[in-house]
């Protein structure tokens, strides 16, 4: 029965197996606390008291201690006498587009401050465990290989490691997908679902979207207005944001964008100089996004019909293509950005399985887990608090 169990579940324990030894090479270096993972600097301390023991870096930090301040001012957001005091420090209002997971995750510490690390943690550890979970139900031949390969992506190790909002966002699409591929209903369940994935990011407003616009091509009137419901959830997070900051900051990631293949031309060409991280992200264009778009542009044109996840796929590949060079310059940021992808690859692939789709997965697996120990064996100069 144990062995019969294992054999079944491997997916699930290659995945966590694979967590915990990435988590431990990325920790030990910093005494394994969590709190490493955040990223936090001299912005955050200069204008915060932290919790002793905290991992404060002596360089440049990055997205996660914006969401691990967020969630200590939890209780401050919800006091409209202290959004006066918010605007004027740091997180600001970019980073109050991703609050879902920040919410959550002080939700699980009960607000307590020494818990928010191993809450963040928790969060993403099961939202990667859960994906691989949902992927392994839709008993396809290769359901096995993309669980794995989906769980292990590039933007879920990217997440996991600087604690962000991508694993959160990985599980809720792959949920959306799971349950809407099978027989395509807008029901209460995958309404809030949406609803949450546009608080967990902004750019996920865009998948969405573009659901909606599938439903509308598909003359599937009552649908598409459901699909109101998750703009509105996204509109309401702005009208807060710009009542706490007085700024709408979706604006300013709807500027991040640049002619088609521009900034990936820079990189093949070596505009930006060859180093790690343009040929992490040269890796990623190669072994990835290109031959991605090859195998569903063929399916497309071939089969000559509206077909939501080919179509989705599509359009998020095109976005990619649309990122600027900053965007493009490392895994950590184009491998990250753009999460709907990877999921919908492999639901993709899973329908349309050869050997052309299982091979790009394998590629997104080795990816993910190239990204995961290059991250862990760069340790940083760092402090406790």
């Amino acid at each position: 029965m144990t062995k019969d169990l294992i054999m079944k579940q491997w997916p699930i324990l290659f995945v966590a197996a694979a967590l915990i030894i990435v988590l431990t090479a990325t920790l030990t270096y910093y005494k394994g606390s969590p709190s490493a993972l955040f990223h936090i600097d001299r912005t955050i301390t200069d204008e915060y008291e932290l919790p002793e023991y905290t991992v404060v870096l002596n360089n440049i930090g990055y997205d996660g201690m914006h969401y691990y301040q967020i969630a200590r001012n939890v209780p401050k957001l919800v006091q409209p006498t202290y959004w006066n005091e918010l605007s004027t420090i740091p997180p600001g209002p970019y980073a109050h587009q991703r609050i879902l997971l920040p919410v959550l995750a002080y939700l699980i510490a009960f607000g307590q401050d020494t818990l928010l690390p191993y809450s963040f943690l928790l969060i993403n550890i099961l939202a990667l465990l859960g994906t691989a979970w949902f992927i392994m139900q839709t008993k396809k031949r290769s359901s096995n290989l993309f669980a794995v390969a989906l769980a292990l992506c590039p933007a879920a190790m990217v997440g996991l490691h600087f604690s962000l909002a991508e694993p959160l966002t990985l599980f809720l699409v792959t949920v959306f997908l799971f349950r809407f591929t099978r027989g395509e209903k807008i029901d209460v369940i995958n309404i809030l679902l949406l609803s949450a994935l546009v608080l967990s990011r902004e750019v996920n407003i865009l998948f969405a979207g573009a659901t909606g616009l599938y439903l509308l091509a598909k003359m599937r009137w009552k649908d598409a207005l459901l699909l109101f419901i998750p703009a509105f959830v996204f509109l309401g997070l702005h009208f807060f944001i710009y009542q706490v900051f007085g700024e709408i900051p979706f604006l300013w990631s709807a500027e991040k964008n640049a002619p088609p293949l521009y900034a990936i031309a820079e990189l093949l060409f070596g505009l930006k100089g060859y180093n790690k991280f343009t040929l992490s992200s040269i890796a990623l264009f190669t072994a990835f996004v290109l031959p991605a778009l090859i195998l569903v542009s063929i399916h497309l044109i071939k089969n000559r019909k509206i077909d939501y996840v080919p179509l989705m796929l599509l359009t998020f590949l095109g976005l990619m293509l649309l990122m600027p060079d900053h965007i493009w310059g490392s895994i950590t940021s184009i491998g990250r950005v753009i999460t709907p992808v990877y999921p919908l690859y492999a639901f993709f692939a899973l329908t349309h399985e050869n050997r052309a789709t299982r091979t790009v997965g394998v590629c997104m697996l080795l990816l993910g887990l190239g990204a995961a120990f290059g991250l862990a064996f760069i340790p940083h100069p760092f402090m406790f608090s």
